[in-house]
């Protein structure tokens, strides 16, 4: 079936409901206005609706035309999107990567680094997505991205990896808890608090830093509640159900119901480390690798963790 109208005809459509002035539009698009105005007339008689009102002191769209508009720059703006990923994608210096993080990747560190490697090579376009460890593997493994930043697991035939930094641990509090009259609490301060803690996650070893470190201590607590993922038990704590130990880079999401104390006698030993593909040859993920490696250590300084391995 043949198109209603063409790329070229719903350009001149969008710079008239925009001007709402034939001469203005023809003017703006570099062209008579007789042509602009058959070329309107056509689309009006392809779609057999009315786009615009005319009249001889001004011209405005109709319900239909103010529909289509919304549809046109959205269609204009893909097309522009494709046409210039094309050609970014045909650029030897250009190409794609996708990357994917933790929470804590694309908050904290992944900024800088993709900063830097746009600078050093500006045509890729890099594509970023949010995915916990467990996914990452998956679609590591499946070759559907091609760096990771993940927490440790068990080094796998098909990926390297390499330990970037270290962060320790921050109580989650509800605003007003009595803990929250201390600047800095100990492990020995949860006794008897209600806590919410982690499951058991590939990659992600909080639950067990967590209970261990209670065991050791002999204390007596409740856990009413386990969550995967550090927004969900944070909104948890914020509504008032217990309080938490998480990740210190959850201290940076601010929330008016959320007040975070740092740990004192727990150590920085959640690592993070970068993957990519077992003999990556690509010089685009090399590259983004070697920024990474070299930025870590700065990154690290810059938001206050680690930059030793704990084990």
């Amino acid at each position: 079936m043949k198109a209603p109208f063409d790329l070229r005809q719903l350009r001149y459509f969008v710079c008239l409901a925009e001007e709402l002035h034939f001469g203005r539009a023809a003017e703006r698009l570099g062209m008579a206005q007789a042509p602009l105005s058959m070329q309107i007339r056509q689309m009006e008689q392809q779609l057999g609706v009315v786009l615009f009102h005319r009249t001889t002191r001004r011209t405005r769209l109709t319900s239909a035309g103010e529909t289509l508009l919304r549809h046109a720059r959205t269609l204009l703006d893909g097309a522009d999107r494709a046409a210039a990923h094309t050609r970014a994608m045909s650029d030897q210096a250009g190409g794609r990567l996708r990357v994917a993080g933790v929470s804590v990747a694309l908050s904290h560190v992944l900024p800088p680094i993709l900063r830097e490697f746009r600078r050093i090579r500006p045509a890729v376009i890099v594509q970023v997505s949010p995915l916990n460890t467990s996914g990452q593997l998956k679609v590591l493994e499946a070759g559907d991205i091609d760096v990771a930043f993940i927490r440790p697991t068990e080094r796998a035939a098909f990926m390297q990896t390499e330990y970037l930094m270290s962060e320790g641990f921050v109580a989650a509090l509800p605003k007003g808890h009595p803990l929250a009259k201390k600047s800095a609490l100990e492990v020995t301060d949860f006794e008897g608090e209600s806590l919410i803690g982690y499951a058991p996650v590939l990659g992600a070893n909080y639950a067990v830093i967590m209970t261990n470190t209670l065991r050791r201590a002999g204390l007596h607590y409740r856990i009413i509640h386990e969550g995967t993922h550090s927004a969900a038990i944070a909104t948890h704590v914020a509504s008032g159900l217990g309080v938490a130990i998480m990740p210190s880079w959850i201290a940076y999401q601010k929330s008016p119901y959320l007040e975070y104390r740092p740990i004192l006698d727990l150590p920085n030993c959640i690592d993070l480390v970068v993957a990519w593909p077992m003999g990556e040859i690509s010089p685009v993920t090399l590259d983004f690798v070697a920024i990474t490696k070299r930025l870590a250590p700065k990154i690290a300084d810059e938001i206050g963790f680690s930059r030793t391995n704990h084990v």
